[in-house]
């Protein structure tokens, strides 16, 4: 995967929709990894779907807010 310009970066860092590929980059996790992850988690309950209505896309905030509460952080507004 390749890295977006900053100009890209910032543009899109208030999307609320992302790709999988575009919440890997947030995660911060290398890509084989966080592939392998997001498979395991999707057979988990809570975690987020994908949107058929957003493009395949998951909900930004929930993806957040489910990491926060299964590994401790403070829930997102």
């Amino acid at each position: 995967m390749s890295t977006p310009s900053t100009e890209t970066l910032e543009r899109e860092q208030d999307k609320l929709w992302v790709k999988d590929s575009e919440l890997i980059r947030r995660l911060g996790v290398p890509e084989k990894q966080a592939r392998e992850a997001i498979r395991m988690l999707e057979r988990m309950a809570g975690f987020p779907k994908k949107e058929k209505l957003w493009g395949d896309r998951r909900y930004w905030p929930a993806v957040k807010s489910y990491m926060d509460q299964k590994y401790g952080g403070r829930k997102s507004a």
